[in-house]
């Protein structure tokens, strides 16, 4: 997982607010600008609104060097700064700083990427544009948003996404993650934590991969789409509609697999099942593999 912390750049003066001190602040971007946010600790904000400006209210936390506001026009950075620090990567001085609390409205159309370390983040109202969320072990909620390109990644915090997102991608290593709406291209990957897919419209190629976590999804499949799920020993549910026209292929090592479409075949000796199944025509293609955790599909 490549989860970024954006907290690098140059200490410009102009646009920052002091320690301490509550945070007021509006400048002017464009329609579709691009607005990076980054926080060390506290919670980030952020909602949409239709004027071609951010605004900025809060507090800065104690400990804090500054907040540093940056550019305009198409580009806009909002960064938490921490006290000096001897080394690029010498996170020990900012266990001082306080919660920093930030709220922004951002134009409806903007695009957005946040990098947290121990703060929570949540999203809404956002349209059109790409939305980017890193997290180290803050909660991430994303709600009432309609993206092309989604990206949400966590380490040990819960993701929770309801919205419409054409491509998007999903990854924690212990935090659970939830998404409703998805229905184009979405990947979802776990170490440990659980995986639930709710599809708004017929999904068209996606991929949840776990190692301990389970995972459950439910909805249909496009035309010519793709499932592929795949996990070492967490439980599998899968959630089909009725009109399902795709080839289904399953198996489990040493778990337990049922299945509402075709019959599950089990070894004369030895552990093991597996289920390969037309359905329909056969337009799509489901794959499950899973190593010992029990695999259920169901007809909905």
């Amino acid at each position: 997982m490549n989860t970024k912390l954006l907290f690098l750049g140059m200490l410009l003066a102009p646009g920052l607010a002091l320690a301490g001190t509550p945070i007021n602040e509006t400048r002017s971007v464009d329609a579709g600008a691009r607005i990076d946010i980054s926080n060390v600790k506290g919670s980030v904000t952020v909602s949409a609104w239709d004027k071609n400006e951010v605004g900025i209210t809060g507090s800065l936390g104690e400990g804090a060097k500054r907040l540093a506001i940056e550019g305009g026009g198409g580009s806009l950075s909002v960064r938490v700064e921490g006290p000096d620090r001897k080394g690029m990567l010498s996170w020990g001085s900012d266990s001082s700083m306080q919660e920093t609390i930030l709220n922004l409205k951002v134009p409806r159309g903007a695009s957005l990427e946040v990098g947290v370390v121990s703060a929570e983040v949540a999203v809404s109202e956002l349209s059109g544009g790409q939305v980017q969320v890193d997290s180290v072990s803050g909660r991430i909620r994303v709600s009432a948003v309609n993206s092309p390109r989604l990206r949400l990644e966590s380490v040990s915090g819960d993701v929770e996404f309801d919205g419409k997102a054409e491509d998007s991608s999903i990854e924690t290593v212990s935090g659970d993650v939830t998404a409703r709406g998805v229905s184009g291209r979405t990947r979802l990957e776990t170490v440990s934590g659980k995986l639930q897919i709710v599809a708004s419209a017929p999904l068209k190629q996606t991929e949840a991969s776990s190692v301990s976590g389970d995972i459950e999804i439910s909805g249909g499949l496009d035309k010519g789409g793709r499932i592929e799920i795949e996990t070492m020993s967490g439980d599998v549910r899968l959630g089909l509609p009725g009109n399902l026209s795709a080839s289904i292929e399953a198996e489990s090592f040493s778990g337990t697999l049922r299945s509402d479409f075709g019959t599950v075949q089990k070894p004369e000796h030895g552990p093991g099942s597996s289920l390969r199944v037309k359905v329909g025509d056969g337009d799509g293609e489901i794959s499950l593999d899973s190593f010992s955790g029990d695999v259920t599909i169901r007809r909905e």
